[in-house]
């Protein structure tokens, strides 16, 4: 903790006006929100639900090629929601492809705070930044700056509140993508494959995927098209309600 006198404090209000205009707080990841107080319902939801955290195993075209797992933490400043997936794809045990994404969110009540996404895509690196600030959200990815609806909802997926949004912040590019989410066709070829007994929704628009809830409103499954085509499917690994 950085201690300051009263002469010291000018400079200080200076060097703190200088970080901000440039992003550094923000991208750095310091923490200048106040205490959240308003996270009881949101934590009790995701300890009734998922407990530490949940955990996928992610197929290519029927082949495990590696893994999805979400973990939950509550402290004074909110609940923390952290998220890592990493692909690894080899031919004849040669790696091909290599693809790893890191997402560090924090919220309060039901509401995006914080969102520090990136993304290593076979060595092409790429970063999305988040912050609620002065009732709007606002989204940084490389130089682009955008201000969101406040409200909006991150792909992250583990919150069924975005099956009724029209709009989700996709935390692979940083753009804010415009979809609409509806029940599934009948006859859904992977339902059973993904998340039996599960309910599944599909988004069309900006963002082409599929998403499994079961019947609590727990994240059960996920399906979309790789950039080669290729079919990505989450199979849950650890889905049994947590004992509470």
């Amino acid at each position: 903790m950085l201690f300051v006198g009263r002469g010291d404090l000018r400079l200080t209000r200076r060097l703190l006006a200088a970080l901000v205009s440039v992003g550094l707080l923000f991208a750095c990841g310091v923490r200048t929100a106040a205490a959240c107080t308003d996270s009881a319902e949101l934590a009790a939801f995701i300890a009734s639900r998922y407990g530490d955290a949940i955990e996928f195993d992610v197929l290519r075209n029927g082949k495990r090629v590696g893994e999805h797992v979400t973990r939950f933490e509550l402290d004074d400043d909110g609940i923390r929601v952290n998220s890592r997936m990493r692909l690894d794809i080899r031919i004849l045990l040669v790696p091909v492809y290599d693809f790893t994404y890191e997402s560090r969110t924090r919220w309060c009540g039901d509401g995006l705070l914080e969102l520090d996404a990136r993304v290593d895509d076979n060595g092409e690196e790429r970063r999305t930044l988040a912050r609620r600030e002065a009732g709007a959200l606002v989204v940084r990815h490389g130089e682009r700056v955008v201000r969101a609806d406040a409200g909006l909802l991150p792909t992250d997926h583990w919150n069924p509140r975005v099956v009724a949004e029209r709009e989700v912040l996709n935390t692979l590019t940083g753009n804010v993508n415009a979809v609409t989410i509806r029940p599934c066709a009948q006859g859904e070829p992977l339902v059973e494959q993904a998340a039996p007994g599960s309910v599944c929704y599909a988004y069309s628009g900006d963002l082409e995927t599929r998403v499994w809830y079961d019947a609590r409103g727990r994240w059960s499954g996920l399906a979309f098209a790789g950039g080669d085509g290729s079919q990505i499917l989450y199979v849950c690994r650890s889905c049994a309600a947590p004992a509470i």
